[in-house]
């Protein structure tokens, strides 16, 4: 580990305001019809990390109080297997594929594709793309982004070149920052467009998400108190729980789960003082909050044996509970993810019998795209094709339109989910030993999933109970039609170079030799 400079809290640096607290007359009259929105994305966390699906160690008192309150998820996806490509669709409501968010299989060797924009990733989210602080700018939102961004690392395409107001974070993950520097260099510290210091360097890794959790807060009293009365977007994303592991001294040594489990009892205790300033300030009523993760739990041993200074620990990342599979592949356990949704008054809450209100209706990622438009009263942009559909019929109760989801990885449509079934056209390893390089499945691999979420037992054609040829048709037909739909747009992800990642506050930028990242060993980080 590299050794820590002194501490820069952005406090310190006056990167955040705090007004006086606003008084409670005040409050009451700022809590305008447009409700407030609140979207906590966490890193690779888990589908069985919370105590709320079921983890038996890892301590979550705020977000199971949270889904108590609210409505849990028990079959929500995201977007994509893995962190850039998530994030994106979580931002525009599209596949990466329509977004550009992606990169390609490399035909010379099937088990190499650039997956993630890396420290000398050229390519970024595309400004012709709709984010949701630009689809809620004209209804009068006020924008902030807390935390990890990842869609672009060189400063023109940071977050405030995508409709977000504010900005405190870091432009790609935290780390791996041992070794090569070239490769992962200590990331810059951001707020706004100033770069206040490189993490592990002169901002102390350790403390960086209580002053990230200080920023939410303080960002929420600000905006619930501002005479203009806009309501606000917050879009809080720590990545603590992506390795390197770190957490606070207060937190080190809690959990009986180890320094993960530390990692994620301390992303609880930010949810708790998140949602506690909301219920202080009396505005809960008003504001929607969302909580789930861009992937699954980390357990690629290959890539820690790859990485100088990543220790093969097969307990540094988190756990999928029951279900298949991790972070980077589209078998259950890298798909599916917390889901939690609350809003008190509006999301359905205890029944009679005092039980939390679980759904196990079909969502993903990008349908938050589409409540918040609905909720927001934005108009989608007109001639362009978005992949989500309002959840607001399964949060008020009701059954929702979604029976599908279509689970990509790079450019190739390795899975479908129809009902309750699944099929894999192609899987690739499950990440806890070497990745065995892509496969292809003629006939594809079938499961129940609502009968065997592991992923199991395939369905066959000489299966007695269903009838794998019936099934089957009917997911070929969803699928044949979404692939009628689909028109892919450039990869933004194919293109590197050395110059992005070697650049430093106090240093030039050197000159630009850009190359291809499926044609060098990048591309298998």
């Amino acid at each position: 580990m590299a050794s820590q400079g002194s501490h820069v809290t952005p406090y310190l640096l006056g990167c955040v305001s705090l007004i006086a607290f606003a008084s409670f007359n005040g409050l009451c009259h700022a809590a305008a019809s447009k409700p407030n929105i609140v979207i906590i994305y966490a890193d690779d966390l888990g589908w069985g990390d919370l105590s709320t699906y079921g983890h038996p160690t890892i301590r979550t008192p705020n977000l199971d109080r949270m889904a108590e309150e609210g409505l849990r998820f028990t079959h929500f996806y995201t977007a994509n297997a893995i962190c850039t490509p998530s994030r994106s669709s979580l931002l525009t409501g599209r596949l990466p594929v329509r977004n550009g968010m992606y990169g390609t299989w490399n035909n010379s060797d099937a088990n190499v594709m650039t997956q993630v924009l890396h420290a000398d990733g050229v390519g970024a989210l595309a400004h012709s793309e709709t984010t949701i602080p630009e689809l809620l700018a004209p209804q009068g939102y006020y924008s902030k982004l807390i935390g990890k961004w990842h869609l672009g690392i060189q400063e023109e395409n940071w977050p405030m070149s995508h409709g977000f107001d504010e900005f405190l974070g870091t432009p790609m993950m935290h780390g791996p920052n041992e070794g090569n520097q070239s490769v992962f260099p200590d990331m810059q510290l951001i707020n706004k467009t100033q770069v206040l210091g490189r993490l592990y360097k002169e901002i102390d890794i350790h403390t960086l998400n209580t002053d990230y959790i200080q920023a939410a807060v303080d960002y929420i009293q600000t905006r619930a108190g501002d005479p203009s009365e806009k309501p606000f977007f917050l879009y809080f994303a720590p990545d603590n729980t992506h390795i390197p592991l770190f957490t606070s001294p207060q937190f080190a040594g809690v959990s009986r789960r180890g320094l993960y489990g530390d990692c994620v009892e301390e992303l609880d205790w930010g949810v708790g003082q998140i949602l506690d300033k909301i219920r202080a300030l009396g505005i809960e009523n008003n504001t929607f909050v969302f909580f789930s993760s861009d992937n699954g739990p980390d357990r690629r041993l290959d890539l820690c044996k790859s990485l100088p200074g990543v220790a093969c620990d097969p307990t540094r990342g988190g756990s999928a509970g029951p279900l298949r599979g991790g972070k980077s592949t589209t078998w259950e356990g890298g798909v599916r993810e917390p889901g939690i949704a609350w809003w008190p008054g509006t999301v359905v809450a205890m029944g009679d019998d005092q039980v939390a209100k679980v759904t196990t209706q079909l969502a993903w990622t990008m349908d938050l795209f589409a409540t918040i438009a609905e909720i927001s009263g934005a108009k989608l942009p007109q001639g362009v094709t978005f992949d989500g559909v309002s959840m607001m019929p399964i949060l008020k109760g009701e059954l929702s339109t979604r029976d599908s989801l279509f689970h990509w990885r790079g450019n190739k449509l390795m899975a479908v989910r129809h009902n309750q079934f699944k099929a894999h056209f192609y899987t690739e390893g499950e990440f806890e030993w070497n990745s065995p390089a892509l496969g292809k499945h003629d006939p594809p691999i079938l499961f129940d999933i609502s009968q065997d979420p592991a992923e199991r037992f395939p369905i066959t054609a000489t299966s007695t109970t269903y009838h794998y040829a019936d099934i089957m048709a009917a997911i070929s037909k969803v699928a044949a039609a979404h692939l009628a739909d689909i028109k892919m747009a450039d990869p933004q992800m194919n293109t590197c170079d050395k110059s992005v990642a070697l650049w430093k506050p106090d240093l030039p930028v050197p000159p630009s030799k850009p190359y291809n990242c499926c044609q060098d060993p990048c591309s298998s980080w």
